[in-house]
């Protein structure tokens, strides 16, 4: 189990884009939508089966009540981030054995070349960690879309901190997880080594 991916928000899928390449060097590429949620994406290869989205309000969708509405305030941030994993039973376990409850949830989009891709992403809830907890995403038969986005950029370091941190760290190790955990005021951080040089995230 390891980082999937990086969320990083954006009020504009245009822009966002912008914003990326001009840091990095590399233009993140359009990935699609996600019908029904009022988010669209573009998607970076980080390496190594890890990628970073830009998400943002997909204009064509409803956007009430979604997501997508408070993103339509919001400044470019990290926002989310998603472990990988196979084997969403021995993650419940230890959902179940740590007190807190979870949801899963089907999800799907089509790509602009017209591959169909789908997966289920599960959800921690009742937990006090708040974004440094991440979502588990399971891809099923899908590739990653690491795989057939643009490349050249690699993620050096991507942390969290909680004021929880200590549990939050004992959690991630009972469930097999190796992330960056430190204490303090809640925040996500990473490094991203790009042809534009360091570029740092949070």
């Amino acid at each position: 189990m390891k980082l999937d991916h990086i969320m990083f928000a954006v009020a504009d899928l245009d822009h966002g884009i912008e914003l990326i390449r001009d840091l990095t060097g590399v233009a993140p590429a359009f990935g699609g939508v996600h019908p029904g949620h009022g988010t669209r994406n573009a998607l970076l290869s980080l390496g190594e089966d890890q990628y970073l989205e830009v998400i943002a309000p997909d204009p064509e969708q409803q956007l009430e009540g979604t997501m997508a509405e408070e993103l339509l305030q919001s400044p470019p941030h990290i926002r989310q981030w998603a472990a990988m994993t196979d084997d969403f039973d021995h993650l419940k376990h230890h959902i179940e054995h740590a007190g807190f409850r979870y949801r899963v949830m089907d999800m799907a989009r089509t790509t602009p070349v017209g591959l169909h891709l789908a997966w289920q992403i599960l959800f921690v809830e009742d937990h006090p960690y708040g974004a440094a907890m991440p979502f588990f995403i399971d891809w099923l038969e899908s590739p990653h879309p690491a795989a057939s986005t643009p490349k050249g950029c690699s993620l050096e370091r991507f942390n969290v901190q909680s004021p929880q941190g200590n549990t939050l760290r004992e959690f991630f190790g009972a469930i097999g997880l190796k992330a960056g955990v430190d204490n303090g005021e809640l925040a996500m951080s990473s490094e991203i080594q790009s042809p534009a040089g360091p570029v740092s995230l949070a």
